[in-house]
């Protein structure tokens, strides 16, 4: 049960688009994306989020390895 997601792939997506829109060259990019981060946050909690931005960085370390 430890092994266990608590996201679908789809909202996985979702987090990660939102998070690459952070470091957008864009500064209403940047701005939008804080906004909808703090909402998706608020709806989905924040232990969710975590477990999905450790899946994304550990993603992208075998990507820059």
């Amino acid at each position: 049960m430890a092994n266990m997601r608590s996201y679908t792939p789809a909202l996985l997506q979702r987090f990660d688009r939102l998070t690459n829109k952070l470091s957008s060259l864009r500064q209403l990019d940047r701005i939008e994306a804080r906004l909808d981060l703090k909402q998706f946050i608020s709806e989905h909690g924040k232990d969710v989020c975590d477990e999905m931005f450790a899946v994304l960085q550990k993603r992208d370390a075998k990507h820059n390895a």
